[in-house]
């Protein structure tokens, strides 16, 4: 009768499952796709989970080395169960496709960040609404400098429509519009993750141009203007004034990290 899968067998394709395991977690690492799931604080965590993972593939395989003389020895001295053996086999199929399960995922489903399709279920704002997420520091950063974050975090801090009148901006974002926005206006947007991607969030600054029906709802532009007292829907609010708005390809890192 055909034999099972061995004890030792599984434990060497579970071995296996962790090498690539590590491998798997070494390249998201590596190459920065990492940061589509996590923020960039939490990145030692995979460093560390990629050393576990190779430990415990070489445990396995010392189990296995030692294993192999009292196997020897068990299939000479003593009759096998085969029924027994193929309900070991079965149950050790099971264990192995759950130790596979989280590869097997992320092979099948590539790592791609939010966009503004995600917007419909998450929401957008141009306020944050966290006292921690308001840092005074963005009023020492240059205007110019500022991204997206920054110009919210600035609203944030004074919500008066008019404080930021006469401010330049050069922001980077992907476009997004609702039913709320006239047809000169828009959202230069970008979600924004303080732990992980379970906690993005979209946030935006409204521009006003006469280009604005014509930019494809998601495609990235970097958007200079100056801001002006405006609205939303007929909600009072700073408004980004478009003098130039340039498609450009969206940036390696799309998020803005807390």
């Amino acid at each position: 009768m055909e034999r099972g899968l061995s004890a030792q067998g599984a434990n060497r394709l579970k071995a296996l499952i962790l090498v690539l395991l590590a491998i798997f977690f070494a390249e998201k690492f590596v190459s920065g796709r990492l940061y589509y799931y996590i923020g960039p604080r939490f990145g030692w965590l995979s460093v560390l989970a990629v050393a576990l993972f190779i430990a415990l593939a070489n445990a396995y395989n010392v189990f296995d080395s030692r294993g192999e003389d009292d196997e020897h020895d068990h299939d000479h001295g003593h009759h096998h169960d085969h029924g027994h053996e193929h309900e070991h086999s079965r149950a050790s199929g099971w264990k192995l496709l759950i130790v596979a399960l989280p590869l097997i995922l992320g092979v099948l489903i590539p790592a791609k960040p939010l966009d503004a399709t995600a917007v419909s279920t998450r929401g957008v704002s141009t306020q944050l609404t966290s006292a921690a997420e308001v840092s005074d520091t963005v009023l020492f950063t240059v205007a110019a400098e500022r991204n997206v974050l920054d110009w919210v975090r600035a609203m944030s801090a004074n919500p008066d429509p008019a404080a930021l009148n006469g401010e330049e901006a050069n922001v980077v974002g992907f476009v997004y519009r609702d039913i709320r926005f006239g047809e000169n206006q828009f959202m230069v947007a970008r979600f924004t993750i303080s732990c992980c991607v379970a906690d993005a969030t979209a946030i935006g600054v409204v521009v006003a141009s006469e280009e604005a029906s014509s930019l494809e709802q998601d495609s990235w532009v970097r958007v200079q203007g100056t801001f002006h007292e405006g609205a939303l829907n007929g909600e009072p609010m700073a408004v980004l004034v478009a003098e130039d708005i340039t498609p450009v390809e969206p940036p390696e890192q799309p998020y803005l990290f807390q």
